[in-house]
């Protein structure tokens, strides 16, 4: 394999297989890989002990695709006996000004944060090239999800995929593979005329209400709450809602749970149901990305 990255030293802090998956590949293409809390084999090949340690020590960082909580906190590290990493004023002051950190997406604290002590915060969730690729994985986690969920085939069965994005599109294309009567609703104009091209059937979201119910399942992918109280009350009571917006999603839950209805939020999907293709494309995104720096 090629030594793309020989003598680079890569510091990746915490996170789930996908990160797992990247510090592979980085080591195959010749970096120096040290790791805090990730999900090890039993031969721990790129493990360090201290979070501190790792920041000072790497000429790049990767924090995972979730990103951090309002506390710092790494996302989808669950590591029994070890504290999660935090990406706090204090813990990054050990990182050496200019040095890259690549993570999927960032709060506004860190940001301020990483501008003040002179890091160098490079966000990849939202390119097209990272989003593209990763609403693959999400789209087939979500099918997987929802074939668990119910007791018929989506074959045959009435989906409603709420927007028509980067996942939205590639679920509601993979849907229709299936053989699933998948309608679409989004506010986009652009969006309805998109569907309409895949021969996929489309309506405006303003139609929500009543478009929910006959439907078997419903794939949120919408940001913002959409399936409010009101919308979930007209849905029949067998119906799933699988919500893969990012958190808190799209969905009223508490309002789901009192009415009886299946309402999950699924985030990290590739994570879960594709971790070694979710992790390398995460590798090609920040390699594509360090070539342009």
């Amino acid at each position: 394999m090629a030594s793309d990255l020989a003598g680079l030293k890569a510091g990746i802090i915490g996170g789930d297989r996908r990160e797992l998956e990247v510090a592979t590949v980085f080591h195959g293409l010749g970096a120096e890989v040290r790791a805090v809390c990730l999900p090890w084999p039993d031969d721990a090949t790129f493990a360090a002990n201290r979070l501190e340690d790792v920041l000072a020590w790497a000429d790049l960082l990767l924090a995972p695709v979730g990103g951090v909580d309002k506390f710092g906190q790494v996302s989808y590290t669950i590591v029994e006996g070890q504290e999660p990493p935090r990406l706090t004023s204090d813990t990054l002051r050990h990182v050496p000004p200019g040095t890259p950190l690549f993570i999927g997406q960032a709060t506004t604290g860190l940001r301020q944060i990483c501008a003040e002590q002179g890091i160098r915060l490079v966000e990849f969730r939202e390119t097209d090239e990272f989003a593209w690729r990763n609403a693959v994985p999400t789209a087939e986690g979500a099918i997987e999800m929802a074939l668990r969920l119910t007791d018929h085939t989506l074959h045959g069965s009435r989906c409603l995929v709420l927007g028509f994005g980067r996942s939205g599109s590639v679920l509601a294309r993979t849907l229709h593979g299936l053989g699933a009567r998948v309608e679409v609703l989004a506010r986009d104009g652009v969006d309805l005329a998109r569907s309409y091209a895949m021969d996929v059937s489309a309506q405006s979201l303003s139609d929500l209400r009543s478009a929910v119910a006959d439907a078997d399942v419903v794939f949120n992918t919408i940001p913002v709450v959409v399936l409010r109280e009101d919308v979930l009350q007209r849905m029949r009571r067998g119906a799933v809602i699988v919500d893969i917006a990012s958190a808190p999603g799209g969905t009223d839950f508490a309002a789901a749970r009192r009415l009886g209805l299946q309402a999950h939020l699924a985030p990290g999907l590739p994570g879960i149901t594709a971790p070694r293709t979710a992790g390398r494309i995460v590798a090609d995104t920040v390699l594509s990305l360090l070539r342009d720096m």
